[in-house]
């Protein structure tokens, strides 16, 4: 990653031109600061005035800047860090109990079917039964849950339901019947209609295209229901130590919830939207649209200056693309790229023109040297600029191209609670990629060995969402805490990709703040850069390292203002106004 020394020298350039008055608004002593520079690692108090960190040291120093209408917060030798960055995160789709079925975290069939029925029987109001969350491998072998099995559960009205991947959609069959999906339903362009014996549709709708045939007919979300769904959404990453995060897949109508929010100044998170490019559609008419979105959408806390491009698909679907063919199934080939390599280096060469991110769903190594190759056209037609594009996901990646990511300045955006050995990596990979390509999923430690800038994103809700389980999964290659869904201790996966944690929590730190081109203002704890930080019931480097997931936010700041408190006794923050 490049180095953020210049920004800090700015920074500090910035604080001694704050004025000479040494007075503070927060001040944190008698803790266990671990500020993300490597200047200096580790202080004990931090000192914030207005918006901005002032004073980063000893205790001693801190009390230089205490006066009468100063907080003053004893950390008891709790440990204060940088505020986390999901850099790939579906807000928007995180369910809502109030207002959608939730099956993740189920992955006994039984279990799943039970949670159906009960809440179509709670909610016999509901035209629609709509949900998220089902886990493919509660259906092995096949992944793939039928209509007729939906029907028993739910057969009064339509019910359309989305894996935990959401690359997959599960209908019932008055859900196929509404949209009108039949025997002689083409396959849409990169999408797949699962189909019975007959050809008859058999329930499975396989990436967004198929999905889109019956998602279409479901009645839209009220905008007072997506402005709450995304609130409780955003509250829940407040709690968690998300001071900032990018939207990987921003609607018009989320873009415009999310604007509510920041025009009410009720938006915490610095968020930064990447606007969903669709294949179906003409490039040029998109292009003109993200242009006019980005202006529009400019906030207070709010940007819209990246675009996302999905390459391929998901594992369950044979949607990955490769660049040797699939091994369970021949007529896969290697995948198909959901944009032709031609149109995708001219997408991509006009997006960096016209300034923006280009933020790539890529998971097979067919894929990502495809997203490479058409940044690579983008410099030879543009020049070097600093755009800062990210590929996102990178469950394979060829050796060859494992350098150019440094060489062509492309952020890697990974998921690190996919880094474990679960379903889709023990049974799922080997099984399409065969013993050897599975052997090198998730290169954490290679990519950064190689120089290149490693964030962090969650995928959430495909994954959950919580920066202290990434952070243990990031060191471990494990379940939080070591033991797997049905409660046997797991082992290591591939334990030579396992970072350290300085290098885990800069994943969230310091390469997030720099993909959204924010190393100047955030990141790190340092004199001048705002004050956005986390503070934690226990110091992360003393604790086991199968025990992170177990701390606790007890506090997040963003910009000098305390955005949340864990209640309980265990969030006392010992908070007091004190004169000199």
């Amino acid at each position: 990653m490049r180095s953020i020394f210049a920004s800090i020298l700015g920074a500090l350039l910035h604080a001694a031109l704050a004025g000479a008055a040494p007075t503070a608004s927060v001040v944190f002593v008698n803790g266990a600061v671990y500020s993300g520079d490597a200047a200096r690692r580790w202080a004990s108090a931090v000192v914030v005035r207005g918006e901005r960190i002032a004073y980063v040291g000893d205790d001693r120093g801190a009390q230089a800047f205490v006066t009468g209408q100063t907080r003053v917060i004893d950390l008891h030798g709790r440990m204060v860090l940088p505020a986390f960055q999901d850099s790939h995160a579906h807000p928007q789709d995180a369910p809502n109990p109030a207002t959608t079925l939730d099956l993740h975290g189920l992955v006994d069939r039984g279990q799943i079917e039970a949670r159906i029925r009960d809440y179509a029987q709670a909610h016999p109001e509901a035209t629609w039964i709509l949900g998220d969350g089902w886990d493919e491998s509660a259906f092995l072998p096949s992944g793939q849950p039928t209509r007729q099995l939906l029907d028993a559960l739910v057969p009064d009205r339509p019910a359309l339901l989305y894996d935990n991947a959401g690359h997959e959609a599960w209908a019932n069959t008055r859900a196929l019947e509404v949209a009108h999906v039949t025997a002689a339903t083409p396959d849409p362009v990169n999408g797949r209609i699962e189909r019975e014996d007959s050809g008859a549709p058999a329930g499975s709708l396989q990436e967004q295209a198929a999905m889109d045939l019956v998602a279409v007919h479901v009645p839209p979300m009220r905008a007072e229901t997506m402005l709450a769904n995304l609130t409780a959404a955003l509250d829940q990453m407040t709690a968690l130590g998300f001071a900032a995060v990018v939207d990987a897949m921003a609607t018009p109508e989320s873009a415009r919830a999310y604007q509510t929010l920041d025009r009410r100044g009720q938006l915490t998170q610095r968020t930064h939207l990447c606007m969903e490019h669709k294949p179906e559609r003409d490039d040029a008419a998109q292009l003109q649209f993200f242009k006019a979105q980005r202006a529009a959408l400019q906030g207070r806390r709010l940007r819209a200056d990246c675009v996302k491009l999905f390459l391929d698909g998901a594992y369950g679907s044979h949607t990955v693309v490769l660049l040797a063919p699939y091994v369970d199934d021949p007529k896969y080939g290697t995948g198909q790229l959901f944009i032709e390599p031609a149109r995708l280096n001219r997408l991509v060469t006009a997006l960096d023109a016209e300034g923006f991110q280009v933020h790539m769903h890529a998971q097979g190594d067919g894929a990502v040297r495809a997203g490479l190759d058409a940044i690579e056209a983008a410099h030879h037609a543009n020049g070097p600029r600093d755009n800062r594009h990210t590929i996102a996901h990178l469950c394979l990646i060829d050796a060859a191209d494992i350098a150019r990511f440094r060489r062509l300045g492309v952020v890697a955006n990974m998921s690190p609670l996919w880094s474990l050995g679960d379903p889709w990596e023990t049974v799922f990979a080997p099984r399409l990629f065969g013993p050897e390509r599975s052997q090198h999923i998730f290169q954490t430690r290679t990519l950064l060995a190689a120089g290149v800038t490693l964030a962090w994103g969650s995928d959430w809700p495909v994954t959950g969402v919580s920066p202290l389980d990434g952070l243990e999964t990031a060191t471990t290659r494990r379940y939080p805490g070591g033991r797997d869904l049905s409660g046997h201790e797991d082992q290591s996966f591939l334990p030579e990709e396992r970072l350290n944690l300085e290098q885990a929590i800069s994943g969230y730190t310091n390469a997030g703040a720099y993909l959204s081109h924010e190393e100047g203002l955030r990141g790190a704890l340092v004199p001048g850069l705002a004050a956005d930080l986390v503070v934690l019931d226990r110091n992360l480097f003393d604790s086991p390292p199968l025990a992170i997931h177990e701390a606790k936010v007890d506090l997040t700041m963003v910009a000098g203002q305390v955005v949340y408190t864990r209640p309980g006794e265990g969030s006392d923050t010992s908070a007091q106004r004190v004169g000199h």
